[in-house]
């Protein structure tokens, strides 16, 4: 697993929670794309959206999308509408391998609200957001990886996303005729 790991999916979906996991196992470093742009900007998302508005956050994404080129072998964790501009899922698709955190949209929406102060929710209704995410569903579904979150823990979801990669890349590895790499494991090595 030597590229970066990109973590998309929509509010609630446990993409810091699983990356925070992924990171520690991996012996990788975390980085978030929304603290990314909250350490720029020295003020929190829902101040930026209060103050300039979506228009501006998104183009402080694009912003945090060109720094990340200079990511190698990190694990990343974007904002729920980080892929969802045009361009941008090849682009991420070009910084490693788009891991997409699926789920239920109402579990979701759910965890969404429960998870604090999320501006892409204020003002809006149920339906609205059930809109916002099937609109982003196109961009998440381009991922090269998709795991369900609903009946797992964030460390089940980290192990999954370790043998689903680990997985690809022996795939990769026997069908390019090389020896296939050491399996990943999320369980210590016994000495």
């Amino acid at each position: 697993m030597g590229g970066n790991i990109v973590l998309v999916g929509f509010m609630g979906a446990g993409k810091s929670s699983v990356g925070r996991i992924l990171a520690r196992r991996l012996g990788r470093c975390l980085v978030e794309t929304d603290d990314m742009i909250t350490s720029k900007e020295g003020r929190s998302i829902p101040e930026i959206f209060a103050s300039d508005g979506e228009a501006h956050f998104r183009a402080a994404e694009d912003e945090a999308l060109a720094l990340l080129a200079l990511k190698s072998g990190d694990v990343i964790a974007t904002g729920g509408g980080f892929p969802c501009r045009e361009g941008r899922p090849d682009a991420l698709e070009a910084l490693g391998t788009v891991v997409w955190l699926s789920g239920d949209f109402d579990t979701l929406y759910c965890r969404a609200l429960r998870g604090g102060e999320r501006p892409m929710l204020a003002g809006r209704t149920r339906d609205d957001v059930l809109a916002l995410y099937r609109a982003r569903e196109p961009y998440y579904g381009r991922a090269a990886v998709t795991v369900d979150t609903m009946s797992l823990t964030p460390d089940q979801v980290a192990a999954s996303i370790i043998r689903t990669l680990g997985a690809r890349e022996r795939d990769l590895a026997v069908g390019d005729g090389a020896r296939p790499p050491v399996p990943v494991s999320s369980e210590p090595v016994a000495e």
